[in-house]
């Protein structure tokens, strides 16, 4: 059943560090598109729009015990007891299945000690939660008003993922027990886009401080940059004259997001303590260990640009005494013989360091992005970009924002209000209205495994193979969509014709490949991959055979590519969805 115009629409933002949900429904959003209600999180003392992505499960690897700052909590207690060596604890694992190139639903991924379990599991388990946790929150407001089809849910993901990744998502969700039917992934940097056409903007630049800016009239160039917790997801757009836009440049980007940071510190506690003392401080001290990195935290959303005051970070105790049971001396005295020795201090629980260092471990996250923003630039199918908006958590960091409006002073930097929650309002929107949105480029390139005329000298002797129209070079990949191509979406492509080979066959399947280049000769190239294929059958056999053709074409939407093959004699077709997974 296909939703037209759901009643509600609930949006998960299932991110690197911080995962929550938001929703509104139809008649708040034809009033106020930006009416949206966030899912508010008690951590300690304070409340957050954000919950950390934290995921306990039980020793059955199967339960799941506690999702956020309640996983966190509930894991340290087990810690403190002792009891937590049989249970399943997973933070920060949403970059597993980006980083995994042979991805499947048997894919295993590990917890903080090295357990595993499906990542099908784990992923599908925190998707439930953030279901169960909105329908019990909502439960007043939609209890016998609502039918599981008046509900649209929306599942954001990275732009740069590969469809694999992608699919994955997909399937955890339903395996999480929303309806295929009923659900949507929006691609998170087109999310932020959709959302930034309804704001008052503010501008960055080097000669104004701020204030508002209007953008989005027709012909309208920008460039959004996701920087979140894992991945920094860089597209650009252009208004067109309805409203709606298109992608001038496929997604891109890289895994350089706040985690990045996370890394560089975690290094320079390494460098300090030496590995071996970190690892089982990790193994036996957990909480402690997730204690420094929140106490990370908050000093890294608190950096300044030019502060050089010293900052101040509480480190645990148990980490002080297993360094000195493991090598027999003192921190603080181990510390004047190490590179930092004039830059880090120990006072008790305390250590201490220079402004300047502290904003090293942000250097190389800060240096990549610019970096690849720069590359981007100089492409010239985005000559006229006129601004660069930030959004997600790390685009917050004023280090960033500042590199970036030096980087590009010819560029207005714009930052939208809590740029850290762009993308799951913008999911929401993207729910209500998928239509705007009408284009995007192509990532990969498409095609099927064919064959043409053998030339001798030029093809693979292997590939050769004697048939009824005479010698044919088999295993070429045919394009039907090229990487870097604009493609409409949910409208199909143009066909490719083909003529059969044999006189007596009536059945022809036509396997699929995706490649990372751009025109690769053969499907056994580098960089090529099988995905499946399609199957068309009762084929005319009574027509001569230079006359049997089949059309293939393909059909972008959402996440999912549909092939389809035509006998153009006797117009029976045959279709297939692209399973990316192995």
């Amino acid at each position: 059943m296909e939703l037209n115009e759901p009643l509600l629409v609930v949006a998960i933002d299932f991110g690197t560090t911080y995962t929550s949900w938001a929703c509104s429904m139809s008649h708040e959003y034809h009033e106020n598109p930006t009416k949206i209600h966030v899912r508010q999180w008690i951590g300690g003392e304070h409340f957050s729009p954000k919950a950390p992505t934290t995921v306990l499960i039980r020793p059955d690897g199967r339960t799941l015990e506690a999702f956020g700052y309640e996983a966190q909590d509930r894991y340290a207690e087990l810690v403190d007891k002792g009891e937590h060596t049989l249970w399943y604890c997973f933070a920060r694992f949403k970059m597993r299945i980006f980083e995994n190139i042979e991805l499947s639903r048997q894919t295993l991924i590990e917890d903080i000690t090295g357990k595993s379990l499906p990542a099908i599991t784990v992923f599908s388990r925190a998707i439930q939660f953030m279901k169960d946790d909105f329908l019990s929150q909502f439960k007043s407001k939609i209890d016998g008003r609502m039918q599981e089809h008046d509900i649209r849910w929306v599942l954001t993901v990275p732009a740069i993922w590969n469809d694999a990744a992608k699919q994955f998502i997909r399937q955890a969700a339903v395996t999480a027990g929303i309806r295929d039917e009923y659900l949507r992934i929006a691609l998170e940097p087109e999310a932020a886009s959709l959302l930034c056409s309804y704001l008052p903007l503010k501008k960055f630049t080097k000669r104004e401080s701020q204030s508002t800016l209007q953008t989005f009239q027709k012909g309208y160039k920008y460039m959004i940059v996701d920087a979140g917790g894992g991945t920094v997801d860089i597209t650009v757009h252009e208004v067109l004259g309805t409203g709606k836009m298109k992608e001038l440049h496929k997604a891109s980007g890289g895994a350089w997001g706040g985690i990045f940071v996370d890394s560089a510190f975690r290094q320079f506690i390494v460098k300090l303590v030496g590995n071996t003392v970190f690892q089982k401080f990790s193994r036996v001290k957990t909480d402690d260990m997730l204690d420094l990195f929140r106490s990370f935290e908050v000093k890294k959303r608190e950096i300044q640009l030019k502060k050089d005051s010293t900052i101040t970070i509480r480190i645990p105790i148990s980490l002080i005494n297993i360094f000195q049971n493991e090598t027999g001396k003192l921190l603080q005295e181990t510390i004047k013989e190490t590179e930092f020795a004039q830059r880090v201090t120990i006072i008790n629980d305390k250590i201490k360091m220079d402004g300047t260092l502290f904003r090293e471990f942000f250097s190389k996250a800060v240096q990549k992005i610019t970096s690849f923003i720069r590359g981007l630039l100089q492409n010239k199918n985005l000559e006229g970009v006129k601004s660069i908006i930030m959004v997600g958590g790390f685009s917050e960091c004023q280090l960033l924002q500042e590199s970036v409006m030096s980087s590009f002073p010819e560029i207005t930097t714009i930052i939208p209000e809590d740029a850290s929650l762009a993308v799951l309002k913008g999911a929401v929107i993207y729910g209500h209205n998928q239509d705007m949105i009408v284009e995007r480029v192509c990532r990969y390139t498409y095609g099927i495994a064919g064959a043409t005329p053998f030339i001798k000298g030029v093809h693979k002797g292997e590939y050769m193979e004697e048939c009824d129209v005479g010698q044919l070079c088999n295993n070429i990949f045919i394009k039907i969509v090229e990487a870097g191509q604009h493609v409409t979406l949910h409208e199909r492509q143009k066909e490719r014709f083909f003529n059969l080979n044999t006189h007596d066959q009536d059945t022809y399947v036509f396997p699929v490949y995706v490649s990372c280049l751009t025109s690769p000769t053969y499907v056994t190239d580098d960089g090529c991959s099988k995905l499946g294929s399609v199957t068309i059958e009762g084929i005319d056999t009574s027509v001569p055979l230079k006359d049997r053709k089949v059309a293939v074409s393909m059909i972008f939407g959402g996440t999912e590519i549909e092939v389809e093959a035509r006998d153009v004699h006797t117009g029976r077709k045959s279709t297939v969805i692209l399973d990316f997974l192995q």
